[in-house]
């Protein structure tokens, strides 16, 4: 799979994001600072993360056991929620640790 980052003033793509096999991507997000981009996966259940400024692939989060659909950055805190078809909300420290900092089972 592949993500690209598109000027929209200039109309070109600046930048593509690759994974080192093919996934379908099911959500997007990018920090507030326009550092990070993380993409969710419908296949893999993972979720990648890039470095804006050079593109280059930083980590892949595991964890979730179904196609996660959602991500989403706190506008307060260093932290990425996402949620699966798993039925959990998954609380991401992706700027230190790279871990799941919490899991939210929903019944």
């Amino acid at each position: 799979g592949s993500v690209r980052a598109f000027d929209l003033t200039r109309y070109r793509n600046f930048r593509t994001m690759t994974t080192p096999k093919p996934t379908q991507f099911s959500s997007l997000a990018l920090d507030h600072s326009g550092e990070v981009v993380c993409a969710g996966t419908q296949d893999s259940f993972e979720i990648f993360v890039w470095g804006m400024q050079t593109g280059r692939l930083l980590d892949v989060l595991s964890g979730h056991e179904g196609p996660v659909s959602s991500l989403s950055f706190s506008p307060t805190a260093p932290v990425l929620a996402s949620g699966s078809w798993d039925k959990t909300v998954r609380l991401w420290d992706v700027f230190e640790t790279k871990a799941a900092t919490q899991s939210l089972p929903h019944p």
